[in-house]
């Protein structure tokens, strides 16, 4: 199978779909490059998914309980951007309307039984 069908997203067995849409991955971490794609969340994770023009595919999947903080940033009304935080470092992710993101990722990591949380 190849890479690119591997890397798709496919909703678990059990898991709800809470939000799906178009998001922009800051790539270095500045608003500048960045890389659009889909971003999905459920009950149980965040996943983001982007086939670059160059044929290289970015996609990252974080359990909701790794994410410890879940920031809105940038210039107000012009670089909206929202920052999740984990172990395994820090995603910007660019979208109109972010604060919607935000709001539902917030609520879906507060939903998460206690020892996942």
């Amino acid at each position: 199978m190849s890479k690119r069908k591997r890397a798709k997203f496919h909703l678990g067995k059990g898991e709800t779909l809470l939000k799906q849409g178009m998001m922009d991955y800051a790539v270095t971490g500045q608003y500048r490059y960045f890389a659009a794609g889909d971003a999905t969340l459920t009950d149980r994770r965040f996943y983001f998914y982007a086939d670059l023009s160059t044929g290289e595919v970015i996609s990252f999947d974080l359990p909701l309980g790794e994410i410890y903080a879940v920031e809105k940033i940038g210039i107000p009304f012009l670089t909206r951007s929202m920052r999740l935080v984990t172990d395994r470092g820090s995603f910007r992710l660019n979208a109109f309307f972010v604060g919607r993101w935000v709001k539902a990722v917030r609520a879906a990591i507060a939903r998460l039984p206690r020892e996942e949380n």
